[in-house]
């Protein structure tokens, strides 16, 4: 007799869903209701669990997501509804976690998270490499890429306040942003602060809610990168580095 697949049984119901089995390794296998449950220490990284995929599939073995309750749809929805700590429960993630997407594709997933974000006075951004002198060349595409990435999050009045990488703060691509997003004409109160303390790529919304981001508006569609929320301690701990930041500059 086999097992059955997640999701279905021998019987008329669903099979259950239930944590994962915890005991002291002592070599024995057991093997507790429908589920055999193993666990890899460390966990495993993304890489390292596609090439189980692999192996696995060359046995005539399919992984398969364990949560019987959640459908292959509902899982795609939360990763980009939520993002992948919804179901790590994790605050940091790597950046090798989501798929490269052509660039058009992605800077319209970065497009609706920013309308979700939906930042009504306030928006602050730590990105070192926003303004990056790599882009200079083609900074009139550039802007134009992320001003459209940003303009869903644009109310009127709204102030931005960007902390770049006083290195790549370059002159034309600054001005070729700034110039696309004063083009809206809502108004903004835009002010750049220089500073090399952030690496990490933060958007914050009014002080009270944020994402964070696995890679600079530059390099969207280019790299693996993830978009994930930040919890309320996180939002905290980086509005106390910022504002330290924008202190010392006044």
């Amino acid at each position: 007799m086999t097992d059955p697949l997640p999701g279905a049984s021998t019987s008329a119901g669903h099979m259950p869903t239930s944590e994962p089995v915890e005991f002291e390794d002592d070599g024995e296998f057991r093997h507790y209701g429908a589920w055999n449950s193993f666990q890899f220490d460390p966990p495993l990284t993304h890489d390292d669990c596609l090439e189980l995929l692999s192996h696995a599939q060359e046995l005539g073995y399919r992984m398969l997501f364990r949560r019987t309750d959640y459908s292959l749809e509902e899982i795609q929805e939360q990763l980009v509804e939520k993002g992948p700590g919804s179901f790590l429960n994790m605050t940091w993630l790597q950046e090798d976690i989501s798929p490269k997407e052509p660039p058009k594709t992605a800077e319209q997933r970065m497009s609706d998270r920013m309308s979700k974000l939906a930042p009504a006075d306030d928006l602050i951004i730590t990105d070192p490499y926003l303004f990056t002198s790599s882009r200079k060349r083609d900074s009139h595409d550039y802007a134009a890429s992320v001003v459209g990435m940003i303009a869903p999050a644009l109310a009127k009045g709204l102030r931005i306040t960007a902390i770049v990488s006083p290195s790549q703060n370059d002159d034309t691509v600054r001005t070729a942003v700034l110039d696309q997003l004063h083009a809206r004409g809502q108004d903004l109160d835009i002010t750049v602060v220089e500073s090399p303390d952030f690496h990490d790529r933060f958007w914050i919304a009014d002080r009270t809610r944020g994402l964070v981001v696995g890679t600079s508006l530059n390099k969207i569609g280019s790299r693996i990168f993830f978009v994930d929320e930040l919890g309320k301690s996180d939002v905290a701990a980086v509005l106390a580095e910022v504002d330290a930041i924008v202190g010392r500059q006044q």
